[in-house]
């Protein structure tokens, strides 16, 4: 079904009008998601995609889940990870990178067996089936959009273009839609559209106390500097610069140096001084491949991030040949003085493309003006956050669980760099301590007044805060999130602005979505979303830092699992359970005097002991138990005691006036889990 609905389109000819309830731009991992969630909702969606294959970058040398932790997977990313995982156990189980990794701890980074790292051509494969399953859902490659059809300020439709692996403009067509998506990694539709947006990087805020010009000592060494340190010369100027793009080129040891895929010849404008490389090297993913990833002294090219986004497609071919010729440098100087003359392109991969890979890795591109902009303080632990995550965004319809990370902006100039100024690397940001799991609005997605059009990728946000979001799993959350509002405003005839965001959640969801981050609570644990709906409402008590600020532990590094734990299976005490009930119900808050002396102010419970304790006395039947003491001069509430069934249906009937029936026994103490599901179900 997805081959003949392409079929059709490509028969049409040149201008024709094709339309869908939803036309989504980019077959990335977000437009994936943004497609087959559309789709799940009976809405036709077509896919335009630039490529041959679907899946973005991770298609197209981007080996690897950047997910810090796996369980922060959700929804069609985590679909993805998994049949990654089930092909890599199945039919790539006689590689030996695979059975070695069977053996490594499930959590480790960009575990292959986990389904955290592949081949480019095992990406697009997986992506293909995922989109070939919903016959609702029509794919159109090697097209790229070049404007936007309008009606008044709304975005009606798309025109494209063919255009083949030597940058070549052909026919165009065109795609109207209800809902547009623009899930490119440029947001050209923005610019095709006049809807406001921003490049480069904003100035130093208190919102914002990395953003702007900045020398720091990530990536690199500087002398007498403990970690993560903030240099002098670091005037947090605002310019239009924008961290290093690359080719992500994957290569492939062919075990001895005569192999056909060594290149014969450096490239034009070779500079040996560019790069780096280390001959110790080894395979991180099946059949011997390398992603060649260099950060300072390799792959990565300062100066032309910026330029690409804002260029049309013709100007972007002399862009690309930049690219194409620093990346295949890195390459040349591997297999030359780098010592690794073994080592050469893939001979199974883009093998069209001349074994190179399909798309250039565009790391940040426009950022809409939206209802909502995210920050650096959104993400942060400390600015906003409590010590352990961003503040707490109600409308959460993604998450975020990796550290702000900005390759460099400017420089070095040289191998004998500086610590900071003039031909230091300058804009280089590694913020792993100090980004929590975050969340991320739905009114990002959105521009402030244009109407029929989301950015799942080109997000409303600042520089800083891109930096963390721009990982795929982040964008691919954010996509799905997009196809459900999509189809909300469609069922609904509503703008996209007015959908309802809980009722986006609520579809999220119901698709196993995470919008609020633990490590133990998968999609399909059965308190998954009362746990999900309660926590986005501050009801689920969190731990107490003073455990985790240790010797140990170098602000919870060693200690961030057990840190985001909701631990389901635990019994809930009377201070959780409290918190949970009056903030999860939405009770008004109601506290006349500090009454209990093991719940004193300062206590995480207090507000919540003294709320339940206020409305039980107003009530002709208290249902609040205490212990007084002293002749009630003073009382314990024991908040550290396990609540039992009985207790929390006493408390609930009290609260609810009304029947409350809970299953099993009611003397047995509650665990969280079932605490959560039973306050879900009066909520």
């Amino acid at each position: 079904m997805l081959l003949f609905a392409a079929t059709i389109a490509s028969a049409a000819g040149p201008k024709q009008v094709s339309d869908y309830d939803v036309v989504v731009v980019g077959g990335t991992p977000a437009g994936v998601a943004a497609a087959i969630a559309a789709a799940r909702a009976d809405k036709t969606v077509i896919i335009v995609e630039q490529a041959p294959v679907l899946g973005g970058v991770l298609s197209s040398g981007v080996l690897r889940l950047d997910d810090k932790y796996v369980e922060s997977n959700s929804g069609v990313m985590e679909e993805f990870r998994q049949r990654v995982k089930a092909y890599h156990r199945n039919e790539m189980g006689d590689d030996l990178l695979v059975q070695m990794h069977r053996k490594h701890d499930p959590r480790r980074v960009w575990n292959i067996a986990e389904g955290r790292a592949w081949e480019p051509h095992t990406a697009a494969r997986i992506y293909a089936e995922m989109v070939a399953e919903h016959p609702m859902i029509a794919t159109r490659f090697n097209e790229v959009a070049v404007d936007v059809q309008m009606k008044d300020d709304r975005v009606t439709g798309v025109v494209t273009r063919q255009r083949d692996n030597k940058g070549a403009l052909g026919e165009e067509y065109r795609y109207t839609g209800k809902v547009i998506v623009d899930a490119t990694y440029e947001a050209d539709l923005a610019e095709y559209a006049d809807i406001p947006y921003r490049i480069g990087r904003e100035a130093r805020s208190k919102e914002e106390p990395h953003a702007g010009h900045i020398y720091t000592n990530y990536f690199r060494g500087v002398k007498g500097t403990l970690p993560a340190t903030i240099l002098p010369e670091s005037t947090g100027v605002a310019d239009h610069r924008s961290q290093a793009f690359t080719y992500r080129i994957t290569a492939k040891d062919y075990g001895r140096p005569d192999h056909p895929y060594r290149l014969k010849k450096p490239p034009p404008g070779y500079d040996a001084a560019k790069y780096k490389w280390n001959k110790n090297s080894k395979p991180i993913i099946p059949n011997r491949k390398f992603d060649l990833l260099g950060i300072t002294w390799g792959g990565d090219l300062v100066g032309y991030g910026s330029q690409w986004v804002l260029a049309d497609w013709k100007e972007r071919v002399e862009i690309e040949k930049i690219y194409h010729n620093h990346d295949l440098g890195y390459l040349y100087y591997i297999q030359t003085e780098g010592g690794s003359p073994n080592i050469g392109l893939p001979d199974d991969e883009f093998q069209d493309n001349g074994n190179f890979p399909y798309r250039l890795y565009v790391r940040q591109g426009r950022r809409i003006e939206g209802l909502y902009t995210l920050t650096e303080s959104d993400l942060h632990k400390d600015l906003r956050g409590d010590g352990f995550r961003g503040p707490l965004l109600l409308e959460s319809v993604a998450i975020g669980v990796y550290g702000i990370d900005a390759h460099r902006v400017q420089g070095p100039d040289n191998r004998k760099e500086p610590a900071y100024g003039k031909g230091a690397a300058e804009g280089t940001l590694h913020l792993h301590d100090a980004t929590g799991p975050y969340q991320i609005p739905y009114g990002t997605l959105v521009p402030k007044q244009h109407n029929g059009i989301l950015f799942p990728v080109g997000i409303s946000s600042t520089h800083v805060a891109i930096c963390s979001v721009r990982m795929e799993p982040v964008w691919s959350a954010l996509g799905q999130a997009a196809g459900v509002a999509a189809a909300l405003a469609i069922n609904n005839k509503q703008e996209l602005r007015d959908v309802t965001v809980e009722d986006i959640q609520d579809e999220l969801l119901r698709q196993q979505c995470t919008l609020f981050f633990y490590t133990d609570l998968p999609g399909d644990s059965s308190a998954f979303t009362a746990v999900q709906k309660l926590s986005l409402l501050s009801a689920v008590a969190g731990p107490d830092i003073n455990e985790y600020n240790t010797k140990q532990s170098k602000g919870l590094a060693s200690t961030e699992l057990k840190a985001y734990r909701f631990r389901p299976d635990e019994p809930i005490t009377l201070g959780e359970f409290s918190q949970m009930v009056v903030n999860g119900l939405q009770v008004p808050l109601s506290i006349t005097a500090s009454h209990f002396t093991d719940v004193p102010r300062g206590h995480p419970a207090f507000k919540y002991v003294e709320t339940l304790y206020d409305i039980s006395t107003q009530s002709k039947e208290p249902f609040f138990d205490f212990e007084p003491s002293d002749g009630l001069k003073t009382a314990l509430a024991h908040p550290e005691k396990y609540v039992r069934g009985v207790q929390a249906v006493k408390i609930l009937f009290g609260l609810l006036n009304k029947k409350v029936s809970i299953s099993g026994n009611l003397e047995a103490e509650l665990t969280r889990a079932e605490a959560a599901q039973l306050v879900h179900q009066h909520l």
